[in-house]
């Protein structure tokens, strides 16, 4: 017989997918568009791209997991293939924005979700980054840039999510903090820049 889960094991498995990065990131794609200036159809925008950025990648991870093909190829799934396929997307996605005069905040959030993804990555083998922990730290930043004291509402993410990954032991606090704020100087940098150049 096997002990019953801890309360605060619970709680933290539920927060922990409740901040998730596709979660997290599908949120913050939905609000941008609302942030000033503004855009014709902001919920259409936001749900498009939520839908092409972050759920595509997870399903396809996902059931390419389920079938054992990630395993099977490459030993361990990796974030490789997932900012591989982001990438594409986050492409594609620009790329209507631009055809189509969308909402500059949106490509905006898509640059400063590519820029975690690439650190991330390129950080792995020398400063390996907890990818969750990044976009907890990067969202807490693009929040506010967007929508201002609205947007500050976001601040206590790291903390839950830090909080969660500790109980669940997926790293030491020292280490999830860093990532969190490399998450908020890499995404939130990317995404003020940006923003400056197109207001």
């Amino acid at each position: 017989m096997t002990a019953p889960e801890h309360p605060g094991v619970r709680t933290a498995r539920a927060a922990a997918v409740l901040l998730s990065p596709a979660l997290v990131w599908a949120v913050v794609l939905v609000l941008a568009p609302f942030a000033p200036p503004g855009a014709e159809h902001p919920l259409a925008w936001g749900l498009g791209a939520a839908l092409l950025v972050c759920a595509v990648p997870w399903a396809v991870l996902a059931w390419l997991g389920r079938r054992g093909d990630l395993r099977r190829r490459t030993g361990r799934p990796g974030l490789a293939p997932l900012a591989v396929g982001s990438a594409a997307l986050m492409y594609g996605t620009l790329r209507i924005i631009r055809a189509w005069h969308g909402p500059l905040t949106l490509a905006a959030v898509l640059f400063a979700i590519f820029a975690g993804y690439a650190a991330v990555v390129l950080a792995r083998r020398r400063l390996p980054l907890h990818w969750p922990a990044v976009t907890w730290g990067g969202a807490a930043a693009v929040l506010p840039l967007l929508l201002g004291l609205p947007g500050l509402l976001a601040l206590p993410l790291p903390a839950a999510g830090i909080w969660a990954a500790a109980v669940l032991r997926r790293g030491t606090a020292a280490a999830l903090a860093g990532s969190v704020l490399a998450g908020g100087a890499v995404c939130g940098g990317t995404c003020v820049l940006l923003l400056q150049a197109v207001r």
